[in-house]
């Protein structure tokens, strides 16, 4: 039938030819565009999506430690928390979690980084100098690091079920060092019970930390470094004291059965502040606090936990999210 024929000379089918050229190039284009699209819409989602593990203990966990308190010698004034801006980008690589899994004589850390370089692992209280390290290279942000410890050391992290570890990170003029837990039997997320913590002060971008009300059986005096703990999809964890990027000073006060005695003078607890702390928009951060304490009794008791975080009281959450 007439209506279903093509007819067609030389002219006609030049002229199908570049409608067909030009359709495959817009095609083409739209491709690309959905693509792009999609890689963004990807990238936006990995943004908000949540850190896949906590930071785990902060720089120099159980390490550098202040002098012991002066016999008969009550603690001073101490300063509050200075004004701080959460970090917009990372010197060097950070850990997706925290706490790493060792499987036998192996361990795997994931890492966010924008290149490559060497991990040195290592753990004081298992043995002397590197336990293991490895080269790593890094695709889309992301690097795997294996590693492969010692028998002798690992039956004694097996042991101990896991000990405190650091992994140095050596990239071209750069090096980052980070704490981590090394263990085959992880334990639960250790928190400081107090109603005091991290207050998200949502939905603004300023929060706001209040020590935890440290308490004992009897007065005793404690050493307390605090902490904050960052993340973006872009950077993993990384740590910021009262001091600056991984720097963090002790703070020395008389723990009590009703909580911090120098915080009570005037009848209401008035608790150590670390305000204004500043979250820059737009990023996906995610912040969370630590604090480390030295227990001064007749053999010092050391000890680390994260705090609490919300918007009061009544709204707690495992840390605070900014998008």
């Amino acid at each position: 039938m007439e209506h279903g024929s093509l007819h067609c000379n030389a002219g006609s089918t030049s002229h199908v030819s570049k409608r067909l050229r030009s359709l495959r190039a817009a095609l083409a284009a739209s491709v690309c565009v959905l693509a792009a699209i999609g890689f963004s819409a990807a990238q936006a989602a990995a943004a908000q999506a949540d850190p896949p593990g906590l930071p785990g203990p902060p720089p120099g966990a159980g390490s550098g430690f202040p002098l012991p308190p002066p016999p008969g010698q009550g603690p001073g004034a101490q300063p509050l928390g200075p004004p701080t801006a959460i970090p917009t980008g990372a010197s060097g690589p950070g850990l997706l979690s925290g706490t790493a899994n060792l499987r036998g004589t192996r361990v795997t850390l994931t890492v966010a980084s924008t290149g490559g370089g060497r991990a040195s692992l290592s753990a004081p209280s298992v043995a002397n100098g590197t336990l293991a390290s490895a080269r790593y290279r890094c695709s889309r942000r992301r690097a795997s690091v294996r590693l492969s410890l010692p028998t002798a050391a690992a039956g004694r992290i097996a042991r101990a079920g896991q000990v405190l570890a650091s992994v140095a990170f050596v990239q071209p003029g750069t090096t980052e060092r980070l704490s981590l837990t090394l263990a085959v039997r992880p334990q639960p997320a250790s928190y400081w019970t107090s109603e005091f913590g991290l207050r998200c002060n949502r939905p603004g971008y300023q929060p706001q930390l209040l020590a935890p009300n440290f308490s004992d059986t009897r007065p005793t005096t404690i050493d307390v470094r605090p902490w904050l703990a960052w993340y973006t999809a872009a950077t993993g964890w990384h740590w910021i004291g009262t001091m600056g990027a991984n720097a963090s000073r002790w703070y020395r006060w008389t723990a009590t059965p009703t909580g911090v005695a120098e915080w009570q003078t005037s009848g209401a607890i008035t608790p150590w502040t670390w305000s204004p702390i500043s979250v820059s928009p737009g990023r996906g951060t995610y912040v969370i606090a630590a604090f480390e304490a030295i227990y001064w009794y007749e053999h010092p008791e050391y000890v680390w936990s994260y705090a609490r975080s919300g918007q009061g009281e009544s709204v707690v959450t495992t840390y605070c999210v900014y998008p």
